[in-house]
């Protein structure tokens, strides 16, 4: 602290909140009890509201919950602000909780005045915090307590007033290595604080500029700061200022290309590639904000470097490109501190973030509440332990194994006050790997995966029997009825004769469905094939030229397709690859099956357009901001370029196939710590409406079926991974989420919360689910495609094409037709080895 002092004067002037940093240092806040509810007589005012019963008395409420989306409300007349409801209770139903309120000057319930939580639902006792915002007089609070019937008991619930510290601290660290604290007033009242030894006043608004010059001449150099203000604990913030220029005798070790320069005191390493700083660890470790002081001692080899002190043993291996970095501490503590420096040209924190050029982390651009701030997230939201920043001088890429570490993500370095970009490890057995080279970030997750390897698979939940059976359960539960089959079970999906599911239900029996009519759809992965045994091809063909015809004129001339709903709001551009993939997936898709040529090349246009585009977003537009990185549009990506390829033999079409599978993988879970977890698939790294709910870290499976669906097509061309396996693990993974019994057995929940177990609804059609096993299983699964020089020919069994004829394994004694060229369907009644004259 002793080499803080004021620039020259306290300096006022109006904070400008477009220019505030992520302040990742938590203010202490002072707490004040508005009210607390101990039912020692009655309810004390809570009022049941929908599907619950309440009984108050004995010093606690009892919910007896009687239906699905329970809630009850108790009407206030207290300040609001920032507040805190504290609730202990106990609970044998299902679900996660919520809380809704409502202001004077906000009087509607809404999805922007609404905040979940987890609960447990062991019957044990269990105290719970929820933190809210409520500007104006706090007029109601709402209880959602789970989802499901069953019994909730609550001890009691508290609402807490919170008064944060006033002052912000803002750090800015200046080119020449010096760091300059912002200290800027929050409140709405002149605020006296104590820092750097002076008693000061700092208007409403208004900011103070203390510098801190350099002291030493070292690689890296912690900068701390401490402030007082009466009534509230004192806070501090610790800078750790970077100098890439320092002149001190590294200690140099060849790195690939690169070569690595460590401080001969442990302190910081720097990464230079020509004589260029192209990363800095720094600090390699600190404890408590505190840099030990280290002295090297034996390495285990010519290629290591090993530092002890203070409790800390820290050893630098280098590998070809790739750099080990091992530390043990006594204590908790944070390394290495890897800063990529130049600008940024894509990054990802698998699970967390997926970043083109220049864009920030724990930005608002896909969640605007406070969970937007995910520079250190829950372990249990990453995905896989993978952080890449890709600059213009380098990529940098970190991986670890113990997936109960801290990792840490932020660029700009809004920790220290840099340009840089910042990833770090905290724990005190920290063992990590970077690797540094100049590849774009899906060759990263290739390294990554092909270093750590693919999971095993899951033991799967029942024999394939049981789960042909479980299928058919969900087909012909709830979700049908004499209309035909919703596209989820609940009410609000009309029930039509959807030919996925019809088409799913003949794959699962063998038993075509009478059906006067057909309708197009209902799952999430196509599946027509009944047109083929209903002597409805052609019907088929129509409808998708109906289709592919209405994406042929709604394409641009440069084959874009655009998006200006209300989604596009922050994003740079009003297209994505999503808007972009599903439609040519769809248009080669019938190129592919009927050789019609103004699909194939309106489809492959929009390839080419396609390939401008670096981070998978944009494909589920009815509720998902168009910039959010989203599975989807890797899963489109995918099914689209794999056509491309298969049509045209153009490996451009398979590398980017294979790219955008590549794109896909950190949205699989692979690891797992829960019993089911292990390649679950988050659906977007964001939140439904900017606000709720937030679906990172929550697996939303039917996204990851569709993903799978398209490594299913890749994995006969391309090697990189095993892609047949991580589909299979995709769809074991849906399997166990699956509804195992009940009334709703064989349907598939919408997402599935990891921490509790718990499926949450939308509960959908188990189409998917078949669609991949079967693929999986090298049976047929849509219409099997054979085509030479001459002819196409597309049936829904196993068809190839020898001496102009067509030769199909067909199922004795099923009439079914064969598509010649996209123009004629030929009647066969099989007798097992069909052999089709597809010449007139």
């Amino acid at each position: 602290m002793s080499g803080l002092s004021f620039v020259a004067a306290l300096v006022l002037c109006a904070a400008d909140p477009a220019s505030e940093t992520i302040n990742p240092v938590p203010l202490p806040a002072r707490r004040q009890m508005l009210v607390e509810w101990g039912f020692d007589q009655d309810a004390e005012g809570w009022t049941a509201q929908n599907n619950c019963r309440l009984s108050g008395g004995g010093g606690s409420l009892k919910v007896d919950v009687t239906g699905e989306d329970p809630y009850f409300h108790r009407p206030v007349g207290l300040p609001g602000g920032n507040l805190l409801l504290e609730i202990r209770a106990r609970s044998s139903n299902s679900g996660s909780g919520s809380i809704f309120w409502t202001t004077r000057q906000s009087p509607r319930r809404g999805p922007d005045k609404e905040k979940g939580f987890a609960l447990k639902h062991d019957g044990q006792w269990h105290e719970y915090t929820v933190q809210f915002t409520a500007p104006g007089d706090l007029t109601d609070i709402r209880l959602d307590p789970g989802f499901t019937p069953g019994e909730f008991e609550i001890d009691y619930v508290r609402l807490v007033s919170l008064e944060y510290f006033p002052l912000e601290v803002t750090p800015v660290q200046s080119a020449d290595g010096r760091v300059q604290f912002r200290l800027v007033n929050r409140s709405a009242k002149v605020v006296a604080f104590s820092a750097v030894g002076r008693e000061q006043n700092l208007e409403p608004a208004a900011e103070a500029v203390l510098d801190h010059p350099a002291t030493t001449a070292a690689p890296v150099e912690a900068a701390t700061l401490a402030v007082t203000v009466a009534g509230f604990p004192p806070v501090e913030r610790t800078v750790f200022a970077a100098r890439p220029e320092a002149d001190v005798a590294w200690l140099e070790q060849p790195l690939g290309e690169f070569s690595l320069r460590i401080a001969p005191d442990g302190s910081a390493a720097r990464i230079d590639r020509q004589g260029q700083p192209v990363a800095m660890l720094a600090p390699l470790v600190h404890i408590k904000d505190r840099v030990p002081r280290l002295k090297p001692a034996a390495a285990s080899g010519s290629t290591s470097l090993k530092f002890e002190g203070e409790g800390v043993s820290l050893e630098l291996a280098v590998s070809g490109e790739e750099l080990s970095v091992s530390i043990t501490s006594r204590e908790p503590c944070e390394g290495p501190v890897v800063r990529a420096l130049g600008g940024l040209e894509g990054g990802l924190f698998a699970g967390i973030e997926y970043l083109e050029r220049g864009e920030r982390s724990s930005s608002k651009l896909d969640v605007e509440t406070e969970e937007h701030l995910r520079f250190a997230p829950d372990p249990l939201k990453v995905t896989m332990p993978l952080m890449v920043f890709a600059t213009e001088r380098a990529t940098v890429a970190m991986m670890w194994n113990d997936t109960q570490l801290q990792p840490v993500y932020a660029t700009p370095n809004f920790f220290d006050g840099g340009d840089d970009h910042r990833m770090s490890l905290k724990g005190e057995r920290i063992e990590a790997t970077l690797r540094f080279d100049h590849s774009p970030v899906e060759e990263t997750i290739a390294w990554a995966v092909g270093r750590h390897g693919l999971p095993p698979l899951p033991a799967p939940p029942r024999s394939p029997e049981e789960q042909r059976k479980l299928n058919l359960a969900g087909l012909n539960g709830p979700l049908r009825t004499e209309e035909g089959w919703g596209h989820c079970v609940e009410d609000r999906w009309p029930r039509r004769p959807f030919a996925d599911m019809a088409s799913t239900l003949w794959r699962l029996t063998g038993e075509i469905p009478e059906l006067p009519e057909l309708a197009s759809g209902g799952a999430h992965i196509p599946n027509s094939s009944l047109y083929f045994v209903t002597g409805r091809a052609l019907e088929w063909k129509k409808q998708q030229a109906r289709q592919v015809e209405s994406f042929i004129r709604q394409q641009g001339p440069d084959g874009a397709y655009r998006y200006r709903g209300e989604y596009a709001r922050g994003h740079f551009e009003d297209t994505a690859n999503g808007i972009c993939a599903r439609p040519a997936a769809t248009m080669l898709q019938y190129a592919y099956v009927t050789g019609d040529r103004r699909a194939l090349e309106a489809g492959l246009k929009t390839l080419d357009y396609m390939k401008r585009f670096r981070v998978p977003r944009g494909a589920q537009v009815w509720e998902v901001p168009l910039h959010t990185p989203d599975v989807l549009a890797s899963a489109y990506a995918v099914w689209a370029y794999v056509r491309g390829y298969e049509l045209t033999g153009k490996d451009e079409y398979l590398r980017e196939a294979r790219r955008w599978a590549l794109t896909g993988v950190p949205f699989v879970y692979l690891w797992g710590s829960e019993p089911v977890m292990v390649y679950g698939t988050p659906p977007v790294l964001g939140a439904t409406n900017w606000r709720a709910p937030l679906w990172i870290g929550l697996p939303v499976q039917w996204c990851g079926l569709n993903y799978a669906y398209g490594l299913t097509m890749l994995a006969p061309y391309d090697k990189t991974i095993d892609w047949n396996h991580l589909a299979r693990g995709i769809l074991i993974a849906g399997e166990q989420m699956q509804i195992p019994d009940g009334p709703q057995a064989g349907l598939l929940p919408d997402s599935f919360d990891l921490r509790t177990q718990e499926r949450r609804p939308w509960m959908i059609n188990p189409c998917a689910l078949v669609s991949v096993r079967r693929v999986l299983d090298g049976e047929v699964d849509f219409l099997s495609v054979a085509a030479d020089k001459d002819h196409r020919v597309a049936a829904p069994f196993p068809v190839s094409l020898r001496d102009g004829k067509a030769h199909v394994k067909g199922q004795p004694g099923v009439k079914y037709q064969v598509l010649v060229d996209g123009q004629r369907a030929i009647d066969v009644v099989s007798q097992g080895d069909d052999v089709v004259a597809i010449v007139q």
